[in-house]
């Protein structure tokens, strides 16, 4: 190790004269003096310092909103995050430099960042890492969010759809670049139920983690396709899908966009959508990924373009399995039977011809009380189960039924799918559909079923509270029957109340060869027990009604 060389006398007067006395008049008497004779710069001065930086927190939400030419709509998209019914633990503003003056928006936001530079679309994102909240959220300037919207994306995500999350999404074509033919969200299709899609746009909500994929690859290009290029990288290196959250048609107070402030704001001239070559560049961004082995949702097997679904549709596929001779089980819970399962007192033993009753910590009400909760949860591609809808029992009572019975999606449909506006449809085409197939059917021991319109071959009565009283009996009667004759492909089908999905989930299990429906009420009236629903009796409004899914 080399001696650190030792100066002399004169050398460390020098060292001490050049550093200290002349630094001190060359530098910083020098500075200011050229400073006092120089022009005086331009002073950026915010009305509102930023609180220190909070402590890193599970739950929450960080909201980036970008400044640029339509800074006049950022107080109203505040206030309109203010007022979610999960509001943002932050918002902060990405404030890009354009053309027009620079806006202090400090008293509004928790945080500005200002930028002399024009990042474009990407700044917001970068700006995403330093958030300490466990989720962060995106919104174009011309998007203005309903009050649920944050509320929506949360149960999107407990529900299973994890991933990236957007007000307004689009599924490429199979082939041929970019297109946004097909679109769902709040300009597109309002579908009510989550929506795998290609990519999002307007409005992203994600976990703070899930932005880090952004940046593993170079974009194909910086002056567009950031919505692309995120889905893409986050499909690439995280297996992150992207989806739509929820826009039911009659809910839009869980919409990621009022539309009139997205169509009228997002249509001003100075959208980046309207710019020469905006479509060519995101063809050929997309073209760039596909051949670098992006799996866009349309190639993926089974994949089909999601439509919402119609109550009038439900039940033509019931019919059509009918008229086909397909063998499935059709199991329908309205608020009777699910006040059972969910342990709470009821009597309808008094209510029209005899209903049911259940007493909770009854011994033998909790026997036949989780055979029937089995019905709800048993799962299989022939068993469909049907659940009340949001239009009769609301969203959140609807969402959490749905979530109870654990079935897959495409096994549940309305448990209203024989009445209301399908009610006359019922009478005609599925009964019509019966009329070609072998009857059976289980029904009260009063219930005149000569002057039913098809012929019945076999016929099991019940009395009252039929789900205790007659549950062995009938099952066991059914179970000989089907075993003694070798029935096949027959049908049957049940007035029996919620005896009815008991029945049909064990027979469904043990002779799978025949199709069993529970049509509840349907027949009363012909039977001769009485107009004992207010469609029985003609009602205008009921037999108007269509249900929502």
């Amino acid at each position: 190790m080399s001696k650190k060389q030792k100066k002399t006398v004169g050398q460390a007067i020098k060292w001490w004269w050049t550093t200290r006395i002349l630094g001190y008049w060359r530098i910083k008497v020098g500075g200011k003096i050229k400073q006092s004779l120089s022009e005086k710069p331009d002073i950026i001065q915010f009305n509102k310092d930023a609180e220190p930086m909070p402590s890193p927190s599970k739950g929450d939400i960080t909201v980036i909103l970008t400044a640029y030419r339509r800074a006049q709509y950022l107080p109203e998209q505040i206030k309109a995050l203010r007022a979610q019914t999960v509001p943002p633990k932050e918002i902060w503003v990405w404030s890009n430099r354009s053309e027009d003056d620079l806006v202090d928006v400090s008293k509004l936001a928790d945080r500005v960042v200002a930028s002399n530079t024009n990042f474009l679309f990407w700044g917001r994102f970068a700006l995403a890492n330093l958030a300490r909240t466990e989720y962060v959220a995106f919104f174009d300037d011309d998007i203005l969010p309903q009050p649920k919207w944050f509320e929506s994306c949360l149960k999107t995500i407990k529900d299973g759809f994890d991933g990236i999350l957007g007000g307004s999404g689009v599924i490429l074509p199979k082939e041929g670049g970019y297109s946004s033919k097909h679109k769902a969200g709040w300009n597109g299709k309002q579908l009510s139920f989550p929506t795998q899609v290609d990519l999002v746009g307007h409005s992203w909500f994600m976990r703070k983690e899930y932005v880090n994929y952004m940046w593993r690859e170079e974009p194909h290009s910086w002056d567009n396709g950031e919505d692309i290029h995120l889905s893409y990288m986050a499909l690439k290196y995280g297996g992150i899908k992207t989806y739509v959250p929820p826009h039911p048609t009659n809910t839009p107070d869980v919409w990621s966009c009022r539309p009139d402030f997205g169509k009228v704001v997002g249509r001003l001239k100075v959208a980046t959508y309207q710019t020469s070559g905006h479509k060519n560049t995101r063809s050929e961004i997309v073209d760039a990924y596909r051949n670098n082995g992006w799996k866009i949702v349309e190639t993926q097997p089974e994949y089909t373009i999601p439509m919402e679904r119609s109550f009038a549709n439900a039940l033509q596929e019931i019919n059509q399995k009918l008229y086909n001779k397909e063998n499935f089980a059709l199991v329908r819970f309205g608020d009777g039977e699910l006040a059972v399962i969910n342990g709470q007192a009821i009597d309808y033993s008094n209510k029209d011809n005899g209903e049911h009753k259940y007493t909770p910590n009854d011994k033998t009400d909790e026997k036949f009380r989780e055979i029937l909760e089995q019905s709800l949860l048993y799962q299989s591609e022939n068993y469909i189960v049907g659940l009340p809808c949001r239009c009769c029992v609301g969203d959140q009572h609807c969402d959490d039924l749905r979530a109870q019975s654990k079935q897959p999606d495409k096994q549940l449909t309305w448990a209203n799918i024989f009445v209301n506006s399908n009610y006359p449809v019922f009478l005609e085409d599925t009964v019509q559909a019966l009329q070609g197939s072998k009857v059976n059917i289980i029904c009260h021991e009063k219930a005149n079923i000569s002057k039913l319109p098809f012929e019945v071959i076999e016929d099991f009565r019940i009395g009252k509270n039929a789900w205790t009283n007659d549950y062995d009996q009938t099952l066991s009667a059914i179970q000989q029957y089907i075993e003694s004759n070798a029935i096949e492909n027959q049908v049957f089908i049940f007035c029996a109340g919620v005896l009815s999905n008991m029945v049909i989930y064990q027979l469904s299990k043990q002779f799978p060869n025949n199709t069993y429906l529970d049509v509840g009420s349907v027949f009363d009236d012909i039977m001769e027990l009485g107009q004992t629903r207010k469609y029985l009796k003609g009602s205008k409004k009921r037999l108007k009604k269509v249900c929502v899914w």
